[in-house]
């Protein structure tokens, strides 16, 4: 074989090469169920403020629990801000937040996202908000549309994310960075607009710290 077939055979060897490669680069990220959070992961969280949310800059920390019992099914717990959230196993959507083991918030049915997620996927439902303190419940729409897969740098480190934008029929406009790794949210960029029941305010929120459990 002449050196020049063996050139032209080598580039074509590397070429056949880059294009597998670049194909397996566009492949589009897939996260197939939510990640089995693991007892004793903590995290903090920076919270800046305004309207309805409230006033100022406050970091808050929250933990994974491990599983628990929660009316005859056993369910995923976390603690964040005094108040313990119980969400369904599998895909992970928000049943109840307790004070103790008093309720303050269920939603009915249980409300949050479908999995997997990819980007372009949009899924709409409705579920029935109770806050039980003041005896008033809200039936509301919510839409979620996976934006993109991208990297975000927080205080906390560099994370790849699947970008989320929810809107619901209350008034909430809000974009959350879900890192499938971490199974935290690393950012958001809450909206409630004038029309929300709470009144207009926002809140931009970002990863300080995270500590993986084991």
């Amino acid at each position: 074989m002449s050196s020049l077939n063996k050139r032209l055979q080598l580039a074509a060897a590397v070429l056949a090469a880059s294009v597998l490669a670049a194909g397996c680069g566009m492949m589009a990220p897939r996260a197939e169920k939510y990640p089995q959070p693991l007892a004793g992961t903590t995290w903090t969280t920076m919270y800046r403020d305004t309207g309805s949310y409230g006033s100022g800059s406050s970091q808050l920390t929250g933990r994974h629990l491990p599983n628990r019992m929660w009316q005859g099914r056993e369910v995923h717990a976390f603690e964040f801000a005094g108040m313990t959230t119980l969400m369904t196993q599998g895909n992970a959507n928000y049943i109840v937040q307790l004070r103790g083991d008093t309720p303050v918030f269920t939603w009915d049915p249980p409300a949050g996202w479908e999995w997997p997620l990819e980007v372009g996927k949009t899924w709409t439902k409705k579920t029935r908000l109770t806050l039980h303190t003041a005896k008033r419940a809200s039936d509301f729409e919510y839409t979620n549309m996976v934006e993109a897969y991208e990297e975000v740098t927080v205080p906390a480190g560099t994370f790849k994310t699947f970008r989320v934008r929810a809107v619901t029929s209350l008034g909430d406009e809000n974009v959350m960075w879900f890192s499938q790794d971490a199974g935290i949210f690393i950012k958001q960029s809450l909206r409630r607009n004038a029309r929300h029941p709470a009144g207009a305010g926002t809140r931009e929120a970002e990863l300080v710290s995270y500590t993986r459990g084991g």
